[in-house]
């Protein structure tokens, strides 16, 4: 395993919160997410690349490990949810909620959809909890998922977002479908969360 390069110390943190720590982690992923990270700027990423090219290596940008995925933050996740449809859906609903994407938030979440954050608050309605995650959203710069599964109606995901100033908010959600039919839109989520001060 290589080190990694002196690239500064705001991105080596970076990159070691997402526990990066060898330039064969680094070629794990693509630039233009990395590139994503509070405290990963161009230089980091030159002097990366000239590392990694040292080192008979590139950015593979391995679609099952990091995306873009069209929105203003580095998305790290298990992109390969093909044969697991719920996993798909619990995937879009996370990008799709910590970016405030309404359509993205409608297609996955019933009507009466129900969102509850045990001993502080319970949301009734799709509509009404849209309006309440847009009006507390935050500047995301990451959204790592550490786990996600599915089984039947029953979802589970947990990991962590953090903000453009570098704060993390920790979340374990729990997932219930309508059905257990494939495309069954998300009724019910529970969700755990701890916040950074």
């Amino acid at each position: 395993m290589t080190k990694l390069p002196n690239i500064g110390k705001p991105a080596t943190n970076a990159l070691q919160l997402l526990d990066i720590n060898t330039l064969e982690q680094v070629a794990e992923y693509d630039e233009k997410t990395l590139l994503k990270l509070h405290g990963v700027g161009p230089k980091a990423i030159r002097i990366l690349k000239e590392a990694l090219s040292e080192n008979g290596l590139t950015f593979t940008g391995n679609p099952t490990k990091s995306a873009s995925s069209g929105v203003g933050f580095a998305v790290f996740c298990d992109f390969d949810c093909d044969n697991a449809p719920k996993k798909r859906i619990i995937r879009d609903y996370l990008v799709a909620s910590a970016s405030g994407d309404r359509a993205a938030l409608e297609s996955v979440l019933e009507e009466s959809f129900v969102w509850t954050v045990p001993g502080e608050f319970e949301i009734k309605g799709r509509d009404k909890f849209i309006a309440e995650l847009v009006a507390n959203l935050q500047a995301v710069s990451i959204l790592e998922v550490q786990s996600l599964l599915s089984h039947g109606k029953e979802g589970s995901a947990h990991g962590t977002v953090t903000n453009k100033k570098g704060k993390h908010v920790y979340f374990s959600d729990i997932f219930t479908f309508q059905s257990n039919k494939p495309d069954a839109k998300i009724s019910k989520l529970t969700s755990f969360v701890v916040i950074e001060n």
